[in-house]
């Protein structure tokens, strides 16, 4: 399809004959004006001053997002424009960016999109430094070869998430009548009426000035040719106010501190001082030299202005500038020309007259000079060689030893694992009450409880017999285990004793007391006495929290707390 008298391309066969009918297409304008009318009937107030600072300390966050909303407030574009998808460079004016790139005209190449001015709510250097570092973050990168829609898929939440509490739950801007919150198009607005606060002339009409800056008309051409924007009508919804909620109406408070903000391109980026032409110099002084006639003289035929360039003759200058210094397509006229300029200006090198291509050798040249350095050089080269062999043999000294520590390891892990293996064929043979009784015996003091103070040991009533043989002892100690496992649970049941002073009923146990006590029993008769009360030693056990492994609390043996007589 051909482009629109504005340049807007649609190629999809769809859109040209899938279409509805005109009248749906007008009722849904007249919808939407009947929105924006409803609108500017009623205005709502914003603070500038807490907008732009809000913005400011923003741009000071610390996520990204927070620095594309302030963006977004400072300099009125789009979030994909800010994100990736513009150009920002700077001018000469210390509140203007020249910005390339503007999403939503239609353009299909970006290369062809023009580039305008836009004026900055804060100072531009901190605005461009602000917009670098965004670009810079990795989170912000992974978004540079997405398109629009994607960007604002992926962001969209975020982005209307910071608005909504920096913006709308602080108060700064109102929710407008029929939408649901503030968002991106509602910081437009409130940009667009503090840019005419701040830099509209007097007398300039609001929406001439702020339509260029918007970038719904671009270029000096435009503005003098082009009708107003119509949608820059749908930026005009708020009013500005001070703290204290009087209205302010003055435009362009700031141009007695700064001057006018550029319009064109061109009037914002410096330009290179134009050379009078040596002809016309020279015609013109010898003009002012002669002498003024008395007559009237007959007047020469206009002449066509020198300074006029053929189109074609220009565009042929710019490939042949263009391939030969490498100036981008997306430099100005004003860029191209200082670069030019540049180019001419320098001075060719000095060469030999009887070889041209040679340049020309202006000093001489000893190598003999340079002979100490060589062998510097030289010596310098064989003592890092040297180090770097010496450093290899310690590095593979490093490695055999290493190895060696590896295998020696290995071979004390081998033997850990026999000692582990022999020390559970022992524990299963003298069964799970005996490996309590062995633990008690090994576990280290620090991991005891010392009683402060330990009850008087427990001893039998009956009198203590005469020393006997170790027949006779033998066939008493059977009659003493009852009475060993009687004297332990009363040692347990008495409330004086604390709970790691208790004893656990085990064969290790039994023996300890029994044979300490000076009698004689095998470890078969322990085990068959405690098979047959075994029920209710276990019972015992449960009434006062003891487990196979409490004796390996005590630090001392049980005869210094119990004790047959």
């Amino acid at each position: 399809m051909e482009p629109t008298e504005f340049g807007k391309i649609y190629p999809h066969w769809g859109l040209k004959h899938l279409l509805y009918p005109n009248e749906v297409y007008q009722g849904l304008k007249n919808v939407s004006i009947a929105r924006n009318n409803r609108k500017q009937d009623e205005l709502r107030p914003v603070d500038p001053q807490r907008f732009v600072s809000t913005a400011e300390r923003l741009l000071d966050g610390q996520s990204p997002h927070e620095w594309a909303v302030g963006l977004l407030a400072l300099t009125g574009r789009r979030f994909s424009e800010g994100i990736a998808k513009g150009e920002f460079k700077p001018t000469t004016h210390p509140y203007a960016i020249a910005f390339r790139g503007q999403l939503k005209k239609g353009i299909q190449n970006p290369e062809d999109a023009q580039t305008f001015v836009i004026a900055t709510l804060s100072k531009a250097d901190k605005v461009l430094r602000a917009i670098e570092r965004l670009r810079a973050h990795p989170r912000v990168q992974e978004l540079a070869g997405l398109t629009p829609d994607e960007i604002n898929s992926r962001s969209n939440t975020t982005v209307r998430h910071t608005i909504k509490r920096e913006f709308e739950d602080t108060g700064i801007i109102p929710v407008l009548e029929g939408e649901k919150s503030v968002s991106a198009h509602n910081l437009r607005g409130c940009y667009a009426e503090i840019a005419i606060h701040f830099f509209c002339p007097p007398n300039q009409g609001a929406h001439r000035f702020i339509q260029a800056h918007l970038g719904h008309v671009i270029g000096e051409q435009e503005m003098d040719c082009r009708k107003n924007a119509g949608a820059t009508e749908h930026y005009f919804h708020y009013r500005l106010t001070d703290s204290a909620g009087t209205q302010l109406s003055q435009k362009g408070i700031l141009l007695e501190q700064v001057n006018r903000l550029p319009i064109a391109i061109d009037d914002g980026i410096p330009q290179p001082e134009r050379a009078e032409p040596q002809p016309e110099r020279a015609e013109r002084e010898r003009l002012e030299d002669k002498p003024m006639a008395t007559t009237r003289t007959k007047p020469t035929q206009k002449q066509p202005s020198r300074s006029c360039v053929a189109t074609p003759l220009m565009q042929q200058l710019k490939r042949a500038a263009a391939s030969r210094l490498k100036i981008p397509k997306t430099a100005t006229t004003a860029e191209f020309f200082v670069r030019v300029i540049a180019y001419l200006e320098e001075e060719p090198p000095t060469q030999d007259q009887n070889n041209p291509t040679e340049p020309k050798i202006t000093s001489d040249f000893d190598l003999n000079a340079l002979a100490p350095t060589f062998q510097w050089f030289t010596t310098e080269i064989e003592r890092l060689r040297q180090e770097k062999e010496a450093l290899e043999r310690e590095l593979e000294q490093v490695r055999s030893s290493v190895q060696t520590k590896n295998l020696e390891v290995e071979r004390l892990r081998a033997e850990a694992e026999q000692f582990q293996q022999v020390r559970q064929m022992l524990g299963s043979i003298s069964g799970v009450s005996g490996v309590g009784g062995a633990v008690a015996m090994t576990t280290p003091t620090a991991f005891r409880s010392v009683p402060q103070a330990a009850p008087t040991p427990r001893r039998s009533t009956e009198p203590a017999p005469r020393r006997q043989s170790r027949e006779d002892a033998g066939e008493k100690g059977k009659g003493k285990i009852d009475e060993a496992i009687d004297l332990i649970t009363s040692w347990n049941d008495n409330p004086a004793v604390e709970h790691n002073q208790k004893w656990f009923i085990s064969v290790p146990v039994l023996l300890q007391l029994i044979r300490g006590s000076g009698y004689s029993v095998s470890q078969g008769r322990v085990q068959e006495a405690l098979k047959a009360r075994g029920e209710e030693i276990q019972q015992h056990h449960a009434a006062h929290g003891l487990s196979q492994r409490h004796n390996a609390r005590h630090t001392k043996r049980i005869t210094d707390d119990i004790t047959l007589t």
